[in-house]
């Protein structure tokens, strides 16, 4: 693989408690700042949780305690700058432990 001279950054965490989750679609706090190429989602809380980038469409789902590495820099591909992110309960589910999180790198 070709040295391309960039050095990997970290963008800010991206959080919510478990406890301030809902069966709504609710912001993982801000857009990302810069284009993503790596990225970390981790659902530590007791509850499953769908993850959305439009807020209406249940894209990614994470069963309690668990997590996904995406790392779309094998591809070429990105997270685009401005990417929002969604997290939601499935309906009549009672996850109110611990916390989920996004966390990304850039070059």
């Amino acid at each position: 693989m070709a040295n391309t001279g960039n050095s990997i950054k970290d963008d800010p965490i991206r959080e919510i408690a478990g406890s301030a989750i809902t069966a709504t679609y609710q912001n993982l706090e801000t857009p990302l700042l810069r284009d993503g190429f790596r990225l970390w989602i981790t659902n530590n809380t007791n509850g499953d949780v769908y993850v959305s980038t439009d807020g209406v469409t249940d894209m990614m789902k994470l069963p309690a305690t668990s997590g996904r590495a995406l790392d779309d820099k094998t591809n070429d591909m990105y997270r685009l700058h401005g990417t929002q992110f969604y997290v939601r309960y499935p309906q009549g589910a009672l996850g109110t432990l611990g916390w989920f999180a996004i966390e990304v790198e850039y070059a």
